[in-house]
């Protein structure tokens, strides 16, 4: 009877945190019959020929093997430098007999992996395997929390069908006149603002892989850590490549539309245009803010700083996209111009991108949905700026890392 276990458990090397695979093979062979050995060592439980009566390994008396059923375990762990210890023991064996109701815990190690602990037991001819995880340190259960977060919202996009849609207001600002109706042949966009947690992936593959994501009229080697030297940007600057403690799943800020255009890049996704940031908050009734025509402090985020993307699911927009108004303003792709209608994509040399939503630092007039009256430098950094990413294809066929 052959049995073949295979474990596939996550390492987390202790210096770098990159997420790796170890492998191991556990071979359990055994017969529908009893195995019968000539001698066995007591100590590190290997077989030998009859007639050798002292364990070349320990020193240790040989045994007779008695009638009991047992089976035969092989390991071959990968990498194939693991350590191995058998009840404790360092053992360079790779073969043992289990014994019948004798409990067996082994141990599997090798540098830049979490060591894994498998038990086993014979109980008459059934073989009972035991899997102790080992604990994480507070630094690797914070890198390993950070990933499930990045990894909960790379997908979480939301769809925007196509047609026509009435955008600007004749009751804002002149910039926001007059009313046009503007066709979409459909889009998908990020439900919740890029977070710290998603961004702190993108940032350790342009430390590894350079800046092939990047704009080509970003300056050259350009850091795109989020900071700023301001006292009142301290809080939420990151410090060696990591973001503020506890904030792995609040929108990222300090970054310029470089940076934004860069990390979409790399999410194998790209900026909305001010058109369809506009047309996923307002969808096709017009409406002041994302929830309806009348502000509501209890729908979004205007107070001290930014919270927690989707803090506030009731001031979601009818497609189901949420924080379009507060918490953090949003790059777009496009350059401002006074009339709408002259708007063109951003070139990243001449002019000054839009700036959309409204932030926790604006009010019930700066967050309507219609507002385009924000634009800045390219360079701009502040505590009320992140960004959402937008794509022509449904996540499914989105690639983190591809060039295109």
């Amino acid at each position: 009877m052959l049995i073949i276990v295979q474990l596939n458990l996550r390492g987390i090397p202790m210096k770098k945190l990159y997420c790796r695979y170890l492998s191991v093979f556990l071979l359990l062979l055994g017969s529908a019959w009893p195995v019968m050995a000539d001698k066995f060592c007591p100590v590190c439980r290997q077989n030998f020929e009859d007639k050798v009566n002292f364990c070349p390994v320990d020193g240790a008396k040989l045994e007779v093997a008695s009638g009991s059923e047992s089976v035969t375990l092989e390991l071959n762990p990968a990498p194939a430098d693991a350590s191995i210890r058998v009840n404790g023991r360092v053992s360079d064996a790779k073969v043992f007999k289990i014994d019948a109701n004798t409990e067996y815990k082994i141990e599997i190690a090798s540098a830049g992996f979490k060591p894994t602990i498998v038990g086993f037991k014979n109980s008459g001819g059934r073989i009972t395997l035991s899997l102790s995880l080992c604990s994480l340190s507070p630094e690797e259960q914070r890198a390993a929390k950070m990933a499930n977060l990045a990894g909960s919202r790379d997908h979480d996009m939301v769809e925007v069908k196509a047609g026509v849609y009435t955008l600007g207001s004749e009751r804002g600002n002149h910039d926001e006149k007059p009313l046009r109706k503007i066709e979409t042949a459909g889009f998908w966009i990020d439900r919740h603002e890029v977070t710290c947690a998603q961004y702190q992936r993108f940032l350790e593959d342009v430390r590894k892989h350079g800046h092939k994501w990047c704009h080509p009229s970003e300056a050259p080697h350009k850091d795109h850590t989020p900071y700023h030297t301001y006292a009142w940007a301290l809080k939420f600057s990151w410090v060696g490549g990591q973001p503020p403690r506890g904030m792995g799943d609040f929108p990222v800020v300090l970054v310029d539309w470089y940076d934004a255009w860069a990390y979409a890049n790399w999410a194998g996704k790209r900026l909305p245009t001010e058109n369809e940031w506009e047309i996923a908050a307002r969808s096709s009734d017009g409406r002041e803010y994302p929830w309806g025509n009348t502000f509501s402090d209890d729908r979004c985020n205007v107070g001290d700083q930014p919270v927690e993307v989707g803090t506030f699911a009731t001031g979601a927009s009818p497609w189901g996209v949420h924080d379009l108004a507060g918490n953090v303003a949003e790059w777009t792709e496009t350059a401002y111009e006074p009339r709408p209608a002259d708007a063109r994509p951003f070139s990243g040399k001449f002019g000054q991108p839009v700036i959309r939503g409204g932030s926790w630092d604006d009010n019930s007039k700066t967050c309507r949905s219609a507002a385009r009256d924000v634009r800045r430098s390219p360079v701009y950094r502040s505590t009320t700026v992140g960004f959402r990413c937008a794509a022509d294809h449904e996540p499914s066929h989105i690639q983190q890392g591809k060039i295109k």
